[in-house]
């Protein structure tokens, strides 16, 4: 007892002096916790206002002074805001630690609503990490304490962020279910804050199903907010979202000032990740703008941070991405050592997955590049680390490409044990698209092997799969390679129909095809699909039936510059607004779509493609009701882009005169197809020459033009000759005929027919001796009639300084003093972009004396170089063309390579699919462009074009060039070699009527 009581006393004594401390420093102890109070409040502003790195010394201030001042439950909840400070910038074990350490001191202190706020912040950590199962946990967890609590802030905040969970899960009717749930728990809080959050959510599940309109409603409504709150990190996530939108309606300037907006604001709010963001989304839209060099430095900059950050997961990718966009510059060499370096980054942090893939990738740019055996080492070695952790979806994957490599490598048996592998793998993992893949490899192999009815076999098996699923890319390669093995195997006519099958498919996807820029594979296929047609329609003598598809052919690629330009259709800008949003929105939902079924049964998210096959059906029938609707009341102010294109009426021989033909041309693998029609009716001829001998020809014979002072050039030239002409001219179809009207195909586009001979002797005669040329880029261009003009005969002339020709404003003050008084010549600074769109519709001939640009990797954004002004930045480009109303009989495109399109020398294929210059002018409402297929000097020019005009005055279009190449063709001067007088060559109409403007075809044989 004694004891006890002492011990009792000792204790209740020392009890005493604690309390007499605390008497004497319970002012200062007081002070301090104010303090802390106050700089966490502080660090709180600037978190909001300024973002999280300038937040973090604060709140570590403020956490040394809670911890001075024993204050445990300050020191926790300061804890808390350290972590999400790490979580803002990416650094997510630090936020882990720290948020852990929080939670425990909360539990410890029995304060459930602040250990409720900490669980809702550890499941976003979770959720930025893509672990969801862990964040579900912790939301699900924060819900119960704020209803226990309770605090509607806290239960709002947790189904907020529960939320986002379900919107990675791809289930969004419930995401949105739960958000406006989250709106009515604030609206009951007086939170607008948790407000603006909730909304930018909205919208962002709007902005993934391409509703980018309505997504942008709920951006502002969440920006308005952020600005009245002066909250600058979720002002910068407003505006970036915004400008996502922009871009997905197209409106790339709105896009481009909201992301500068944006990454500014992240950058002081040291927001590195959503820098990095907005950093992509702005080189995306300076990819629009073909602005390629430009958005290689963005992302590069991307690169930089996510290096800086050390965020090696983000880095993967954004290496992935540059790798993308150097390949699709042409820069093979570069994709792949961003490929290489992706690779080894996933294999040093671990990220398998990332491996596989990279794997894969470098894989296929092996076999892009025809290095087949390469190809099969890289697939190979992603298949063993597929199987190893039991990824069938990237085993079945490798399966399917190893096999269309061995066939390649004519290792048929492999290839078919391979395949076969693929299609078990797919079937076992539920992957639908992947058997239906697997499928078309085997009847490609069997086709291959001369089997054809085990190729329909399997054609018929992936036909049914694809036609179930909805996937339109693979259905119209099934149809294709179906009807190849139904030839093969005699049964001609159904071939024929399952040719128009995979027409018609194509026809349906045309206006949604996914803009990944010209993915050459597709491109190619999708032009066999109708030269195959054609071969075997004219198998069967159904000619005119034939040349109906040929034009289709045409005519289709022609459309392309409508299609990608919808602002040629509409009359109004509300209709030009709808088309762009519509368009983009199906691309985006069909991408949505086919990454969904893509995935294993298992990792399918079911919700998304019910959504994203809703939406997607109700843009499309949007879309098409608006095309249709567009159709039935546009009438262009172009006298030929009105023209009823692709018409398979063949009395289009009626359109000529008795001295014209038109020689129609199509390259297919095996044979060179050509079509003659006359006033008298149609002709058809087969040539037995391989499509890769023919193109080895012309690019040899352009080679040996470059040379002037050599005559190598004859030999090929006599060779084409043979293929091109002679057989025509030995039927005897060109008799009595002095105008050839040419419709190119394929590389046939970059030869000067004019310079083809007409004899085997050295000294023979040259084409443009005996007939005057033109060209046409379907025989359906041929003018339909006369019309009145309604402008003088007047020529508008560009030469600006920026193109650095020493000649050109000679040049254009000389041919502008030979034409009319009503001439006007713009030189210098004065001859810029802007002028020139103002000015260009007044006049009926137009001639700009400068270079010539094209971007063979997106034709829109070829350009015309003229000066630049406030309103633009002097590069005349082809989107821009088309979207000029023009009325003129002649546009003279005195430039380098101005006819030239994506097929020369590259790797992308060549012909019909070219959008160039000159097709831009024709449909923008010229009757011709006369355009050079290689750079002249241009003193040459200058002198060329002055006689050309000079001619103009008596005669058309056409028989002026004639007259002007023979000149030079007949002259004693250096200027006799082709290389000079024959890359010249005139497109679309010979005009006829006008102030006397040309002479008629009877005219021209009188005068011959």
């Amino acid at each position: 007892m004694t004891v006890r009581g002492r011990s009792r006393l000792t204790a209740l004594s020392m009890y005493a002096w604690v309390l007499a401390l605390v008497t004497v420093t319970g002012l200062a102890s007081a002070v301090t916790r104010d303090e802390a109070s106050q700089l966490q409040a502080r660090a709180r502003e600037i978190y909001l206002e300024d973002g999280p790195r300038p937040a973090l010394p604060v709140f570590e201030q403020a956490l040394a002074l809670h911890r001075q001042a024993g204050d445990r439950l300050g020191e926790a909840i300061t804890l808390g805001l350290i972590g999400n400070c790490h979580k803002r910038l990416a650094d997510y074990p630090l936020a882990l630690q720290y948020l852990g350490t929080a939670v425990a001191m909360k539990r410890e202190l029995g304060d459930r609503l602040e250990e409720g706020k900490t669980l809702s912040h550890i499941g976003l950590v979770y959720w930025e990490m893509g672990q969801y199962s862990q964040a579900i946990d912790h939301f699900q967890e924060a819900m119960l304490a704020g209803r226990e609590t309770p605090d509607l802030r806290l239960e709002g905040s947790a189904l907020n962020n529960l939320s986002l969970v379900y919107d990675e899960l791809g289930d969004y009717a419930k995401s949105l279910e739960g958000y406006e749930r989250v709106l009515e728990l604030y609206g009951q809080t007086d939170f607008p804050r948790g407000e603006s959050d909730t909304l930018a959510n909205i919208g962002g599940v709007y902005l993934l199903l391409g509703q980018y309109r309505r997504a942008m409603d709920y951006y502002k409504r969440a920006e308005g907010i952020d600005r009245h709150l002066g909250l600058k990190p979720a002002l910068s996530s407003s505006i970036g979202n915004t400008a996502l939108c922009h871009l997905g309606l197209g409106e790339i300037e709105e896009a481009l000032e909201g992301f500068e907006s944006a990454i500014e604001l992240a950058h002081e709010g040291g927001l590195r990740q959503e820098e990095a963001y907005f950093l992509k989304g702005k080189a995306n839209a300076m990819l629009l703008q073909g602005k390629y060099d430009f958005a290689l430095d963005l992302h590069r900059q991307v690169l930089g941070i996510y290096e800086e950050t050390g965020s090696r997961g983000e880095l993967v990718e954004a290496l992935s991405e540059l790798g993308e966009l150097y390949l699709q510059l042409g820069d093979l060499a570069r994709a792949e050592e961003q490929f290489d370096r992706a690779l080894e980054t996933a294999e040093k942090i671990g990220k398998h997955r990332g491996v596989t893939q990279s794997l894969l990738a470098l894989g296929e740019l092996r076999w892009y590049r025809r290095q087949y055996s390469q190809a099969v080492t890289f697939y190979q070695r992603a298949l063993v680390r597929a199987e190893a952790v039991g990824d069938r979806v990237r085993t079945a994957e490798a399966l399917s490409r190893l096999a269309k490599a061995s066939r390649d490598l004519g290792q048929f048996e492999t290839a078919l044990e391979t395949a076969g592998k693929a299609l078990e793998s797919s079937r076992q993992a539920g992957l639908p698209l992947q058997e239906a893949r697997s499928q078309l490899v085997l009847g490609e192999i069997e086709r291959a092997r001369d089997q054809p009815d085990q190729a329909l076999k399997h054609y018929a098996a992936g036909q049914k799969i694809a036609t179930r699923v909805g996937d339109p890319d693979l259905l119209w390669r099934l149809h294709f390679g179906m009807a190849q093995a139904l030839s093969a195997a005699g049964q001609k006519e159904d071939a024929v129909e399952a040719l128009k099958k995979a027409v018609e498919v194509i026809d349906s996807v045309r206006y949604r095809l996914r803009e990944e820029r010209f993915r050459a594979g597709y491109l190619e296929d999708k032009y066999n699909v109708y030269v195959e047609l054609v071969r075997l329609l004219l198998e069967l003598e159904r000619v005119e039936e034939a040349f109906s598809a040929s034009e289709m052919l045409r005519s289709r690629s022609f459309l392309e510059l409508i299609d990608r330009a919808p602002q040629l259709w509409p009359n109004s800008g509300e209709d030009r607004r709808r088309l762009s949003e519509l368009q983009s929105r199906i691309r985006l939902l069909q991408n949505a779509l086919e990454d969904e079924r893509s995935v294993s049964i298992t990792d399918r998210r079911q919700p998304a493609i019910e959504t994203f096959s809703l939406e997607l059906a109700a843009a499309e029938r949007e879309f098409q009701d608006l095309l249709d609707d567009l159709r039935s009341r546009t009438v262009f102010s172009s006298r030929h882009a009105s023209r009823r294109y692709g018409s398979n009426d063949t009395r289009v021989h009626a359109l000529l005169s008795p001295d014209s033909a038109l020689l129609e041309y199509l390259v297919s693998k095996d044979e060179l197809i050509i079509f003659t029609l006359t006033a008298e009716g149609l002709q058809a001829t087969t040539i037995d020459v391989r499509s890769s001998d023919l193109r080895t020809k012309v690019e040899l014979l352009r080679g040996l033009l470059l040379r002037p002072e050599s005559s190598a050039w004859r030999k090929p030239a006599r060779s084409l000759a043979e293929l091109l002409v002679r057989p025509i001219e030995r039927e005897g179809w060109l008799d009595g005929i002095s105008h050839l009207y040419i419709v190119p195909h394929g590389v046939l586009h970059y030869l000067p027919f004019a310079l083809l001979p007409r004899g085997s002797e050295e000294a023979g005669r040259f084409l443009i001796e005996d007939y005057v040329l033109s060209y046409l880029p379907a025989a359906a261009v041929l003018d339909q009639g006369d019309e009145t003009r309604t402008l003088d005969r007047s020529l508008l002339a560009f030469a600006p300084d920026r193109s650095k020709l020493r000649h050109v404003q000679d040049e254009v003050h000389s041919i502008g003093n030979l034409i009319s008084a009503q001439d006007r010549v713009v030189t210098g600074s004065m001859a810029t972009e802007e002028s020139f769109k103002r000015l260009a519709s007044e006049y009926q001939v137009l001639h700009l004396a400068t270079h010539g640009v094209f971007n063979h990797l997106n034709p829109l954004l070829s350009s015309l170089e003229l000066e630049s002004s406030a309103k633009d930045d002097g590069n005349l480009q082809v989107y821009e063309i088309l979207d000029l109303t023009l009325d003129a009989d002649l546009v003279t495109l005195s430039a380098c390579d101005t006819a030239l399109a994506s097929g020369f020398m590259a790797d992308v294929p060549a012909g019909d699919e070219f959008v160039g210059l000159t097709r831009a002018f024709l449909l923008a409402g010229s009757a011709a462009v006369m355009s050079s297929l290689w750079e002249v000097r241009d003193r040459f020019t200058a002198d060329f074009m002055v006689d050309f005009y000079r001619g103009l005055e008596l005669n058309s279009n056409a028989y002026s060039l004639a007259q002007v190449q023979r000149k030079f063709l007949g002259s004693d001067s250096r200027y006799r070699h082709p290389y000079y007088w024959s890359p010249f060559v005139l497109i679309g109409d010979v005009v006829q009527n006008g102030r006397n403007f040309g002479k008629t075809a009877d005219e021209i044989v009188k005068a011959r």
